[in-house]
């Protein structure tokens, strides 16, 4: 995941979580709403979740990931959540048509961290969109990006089969 820790203080700022309590933040409007790509959860909450694990393990099971069990682990608890459903896009929640090297959707400002970027030059380029270095016009179109470039799903740039391995950028900043 590109994370970008300067962001996710701006939200908490502006959630006003009461001081020193136990909470953790619904990160996304998908599914149970806790992805694992963005777990943010209160160092009360880790104390006390640390604290009773084994115990949920052995109550709740360990069906699903890690996610899922740290969710259902605090909210048996009693720990408090939170909504932000703006901290994540995760191209895993999306229908159809995603594509694992996309950099379009790092251009949103308002969020904290996008996943999956699992290739070092994809998840360059994605944090250079995030951070303004670079725009999605400077990439090559993922119709004809190399296999880990990042890549634009709406760049009109088309890369070049004879040209060597890049990094998907066409146009440096």
């Amino acid at each position: 995941a590109v994370f970008l820790p300067e962001r996710l203080r701006m939200h908490l700022i502006s959630l006003r979580a009461p001081a020193n309590s136990a909470v953790y933040l619904q990160n996304i409007d998908f599914h149970f709403h806790f992805q694992g790509a963005l777990e943010v959860i209160s160092s009360r909450a880790v104390d006390i979740f640390i604290n009773n694990a084994q115990d949920c393990a052995t109550n709740i099971g360990l069906n699903g990931g890690e996610d899922f069990f740290t969710m259902q682990c605090l909210d048996a608890l009693g720990v408090a959540h939170m909504t932000d459903y703006s901290l994540l896009y995760d191209k895993y929640s999306q229908g159809p048509g995603w594509n694992l090297f996309d950099i379009d959707n790092c251009t949103n400002q308002g969020l904290v961290a996008m996943h999956p970027f699992k290739a070092v030059n994809s998840w360059l380029g994605c944090w250079k969109v995030a951070n303004g270095v670079q725009v999605p016009d400077d990439f090559v179109s993922c119709q004809g990006a190399w296999d880990g470039d990042a890549c634009s799903l709406n760049g009109g740039v088309q890369g070049h089969p004879e040209q060597p391995l890049g990094d998907g950028i066409v146009f440096k900043k």
